[in-house]
């Protein structure tokens, strides 16, 4: 087996052992301890999560903050693009987003990232919100480009021979 195809696998078995408990108490960058994130699944190229939406992301009226969306979206394509099994870190060289409703502080969003195309250098991916009574809040596309760059993950993720 190659190494791109075992690391995917070990990526996706440890974010399956992650599921449903909160993100912040796991080895993952800053801001996702931040947003403190769920996963609810985790397999090749798709990853779900649920967010608790709190104050801090409220935007004056009290709802979702529009950055704090992209940010979700952003978190939850990065963190799918590491189901992949690149050595390398894809960057983000764009991201377009749409609001589409609404969601309020106290309550639960689903954000689900995928991948839609892998190409030599660029990478495409979609991401959706939704809220729990599976209405579509926003939706967010973007390009990622295959980096040499290796993350502290990819270095943990290869020193690991099983979970």
């Amino acid at each position: 087996m190659d190494k791109i195809k075992e690391r995917s696998e070990r990526m996706i078995k440890l974010f399956n052992a992650f599921k449903n408990q909160e993100l912040k108490d796991f080895p993952v960058p800053p801001f996702s301890k931040w947003l403190n994130g769920k996963i609810i699944k985790a397999e090749y190229g798709k990853l779900e999560l649920e967010f608790k939406v709190r104050p801090e992301m409220a935007n004056p009226t009290g709802l979702l903050h529009g950055g704090m969306q992209c940010g979700l979206m952003d978190d939850a394509i990065g963190m799918t693009t590491a189901t992949l099994g690149y050595e390398g870190f894809p960057i983000s060289i764009d991201f377009h987003v749409d609001y589409l409703g609404k969601v309020k502080v106290d309550e639960k969003v689903k954000v689900i990232g995928k991948i839609i195309r892998e190409g030599r250098n660029i990478i495409h991916a979609i991401a959706e919100i939704y809220d729990f009574n599976g209405n579509l809040i926003s939706t967010g596309n973007s390009n990622l480009l295959k980096t040499t760059y290796v993350p502290n993950y990819v270095k943990n993720a290869d020193k690991l021979k099983k979970i």
